[in-house]
């Protein structure tokens, strides 16, 4: 199998370098090359996802850190190389895959993809092992972890949301649809009102149009996620033949 990959950097030597580092590997194969980021969104935008995008972050015009929010759902793996320590937190936020520092050797490059070739999607029914992080609102380049299945519910309040677990609270500034992208991988959640998301695994009980959840949670069932909400227990709700 051949894994499609994307230059771009905006240093001609930079992209004959890694352009030869990749030449060295026979799974991987140049498909395009760019030195303006702004042609590079272009083109990617309007073209097929690849496998990988080699990208600086330091360029004109446009960032790599700006320029990697418009194109990341075109690429399966993203690296940044960059000459730069300094860009390592906002690498993370947009969801890079690894950060090469220049001057990196064909060693590094190497272990590098071979490492991210051998990292497997982790099964939607295998939701247990599933984690993430979120950078919260509390102080600068602060990031925690949180697993999947220690959420109970997602709020949606302002320009932020809150998230919370069976042991805290965290705020985060992201929006309810963003999160929401990330939790449709998993089957375990369902929005039921336009400011919340929930964990099906800590529903207490239904009481007419509120859910209760741990932590003395009451979340109200929203007119437009009723419908959804009420056929997911139909479904899960064990059925008697008697008549009562």
């Amino acid at each position: 199998m051949l894994y499609r990959c994307i230059i771009i950097d905006d240093e001609p030597d930079a992209i004959e370098i890694i352009n030869d580092y990749i030449q060295q590997i026979h799974e991987l194969v140049v498909i395009q090359s760019h030195i303006d980021p702004v042609e590079a969104m272009a083109d990617i935008g309007k073209g097929d996802p690849v496998d990988f995008v080699f990208m600086d972050i330091d360029m004109p015009r446009i960032s790599g850190l700006d320029l990697s929010k418009a194109i990341r759902n075109k690429t399966d793996k993203l690296v940044f190389t960059t000459a730069h320590t300094k860009y390592a937190f906002e690498a993370f936020e947009v969801e890079a895959d690894a950060y090469l520092l220049k001057p990196f050797t064909f060693a590094k490059f190497a272990l590098t993809i071979n490492k991210l070739l051998k990292d497997k999607p982790k099964s939607k029914n295998d939701e247990s092992t599933k984690e993430f992080y979120v950078k919260t609102t509390e102080e600068r380049n602060r990031f925690v972890r949180i697993k999947f299945d220690e959420v109970i519910a997602i709020e949606s309040v302002k320009n932020y949301i809150k998230i919370y677990t069976m042991t805290e609270e965290i705020m985060t500034y992201l929006t309810l649809k963003e999160i929401k992208e990330r939790f449709d991988d998993t089957d375990d959640f369902i929005q039921i009102h336009r400011s919340f998301i929930i964990s099906k695994n800590y529903i207490e009980k239904v009481e007419g149009s509120l859910v209760k959840l741990p932590r003395n949670m009451l979340i109200p069932i929203g007119t437009f996620y009723k419908d959804a909400f009420y056929d997911y227990l139909l479904k899960n709700t064990i059925k008697t033949g008697r008549n009562n």
